[in-house]
């Protein structure tokens, strides 16, 4: 019988130990691990919820501030920001905490959104159809005039194909002061030749079907390091809505996903892809979510928060004709 005891720290560290006995069942073990993941994050946002008692005011006005006025102001120590990256004046690097790095050639559906045609990437995003590519409404703050659909390099043209960028579609109902519908639709002006991801259905079956997902990007591996050349994944487990509104002030359009510390999406994969990987073929993957925000990157008890692609269907199908949904 496989055993798991999860031995929580005294506060104010909320930290938590393991101590495990296997057998020789990988597929017990394999279950075991994945329960044990997600009760470490449910445990997380219960710590972080009790820490978030005294500032849970604070925090949710923060989440309800437009990306420019969160640039202009600190109110906490965990700031609630949008995952594109900021103005060069201010000194926070784009990454992809807790990843590995994603063999060149495969998940070709993932996009560079860029200002010039070898430019560097600021924003991540989706082929959905040979002629779209979803990617997050906020990154409209910056200048999108091309894409790069699969490429593994964060600039340049050594590779996937730089297509220009004709029209830009932002979700009707996209708030920017809580970045409900963080949703844009860029039609290109020439069809790629890569296959399109598929996207979640409206049911959301996608989502309740799978405990883990896993989200892509460009950037560094460490806060304030160096921008990684090359994609970046990292696995993280979803987190059901009302765990999430514990600690973050989410509704209906968003997804959660991670709350494991150092293990996240963060400022520059905004856009980018959240996935429940196929279980026989890369063609089989469905995009999930948009990588649109977050309390901080990779702080333990805080997942990150995503687009819930399901909720804009109808609108996918009118914007981008083709569009397939799993």
């Amino acid at each position: 019988m496989q055993k798991f005891i999860l031995r929580f720290a005294s506060a104010p560290t909320h930290g938590f130990q393991l101590a495990t006995t296997f057998t020789h069942d990988l597929s017990t073990v394999h279950s075991a691990m994945n329960i044990v993941g997600h009760l470490a994050v449910f445990a997380a946002i219960v710590a972080a919820a009790v820490d978030a008692q005294l500032d849970l005011d604070c925090g949710d006005l923060l989440s309800k501030l437009s990306y420019q006025e969160f640039l202009s102001q600190s109110l906490l120590s965990k700031e609630s920001t949008d995952r594109d990256e900021p103005s060069s004046s201010v000194n926070i690097q784009p990454l992809i905490l807790g990843g590995g790095v994603v063999p060149p050639g495969t998940k070709t559906y993932t996009t560079g959104v860029r200002p010039t045609v070898n430019g560097t990437d600021f924003c991540g995003g989706s082929l959905i159809t040979p002629n779209h590519v979803l990617t997050a409404a906020h990154c409209m703050a910056g200048d999108i005039q091309y894409v790069s659909v699969g490429t593994h390099y964060l600039s340049g043209t050594e590779d996937g194909e730089q297509l220009k960028v004709v029209k830009k579609t932002r979700h009707p109902k996209y708030s920017t002061a809580k970045n409900s519908y963080d949703f844009l639709v860029l039609e290109l002006e020439t069809a790629s030749s890569f296959p399109p991801v598929a996207v979640a259905k409206a049911d959301d079956s996608d989502v309740a079907a799978s405990g883990n997902a896993t989200v892509m990007g460009w950037g560094a591996t460490s806060q304030g390091g160096e921008q990684s050349d090359v994609l970046l994944r990292v696995d993280v487990p979803l987190v059901n809505s009302t765990a999430c509104a514990k600690v973050l002030d989410v509704d209906a359009t968003m997804l959660c996903a991670g709350g494991l510390a150092d293990m996240d999406s963060c400022q520059g994969d905004s856009g980018g892809p959240l996935i429940v990987e196929g279980e026989e073929s890369e063609a089989a993957d469905v995009l999930v979510g948009v990588v649109s925000w977050g309390n901080g990157c990779g702080v333990a008890g805080y997942p990150g928060v995503y687009a819930r692609v399901s909720v804009a269907n109808e609108w996918l199908s009118t914007i981008a004709p083709g569009v397939t949904f799993r």
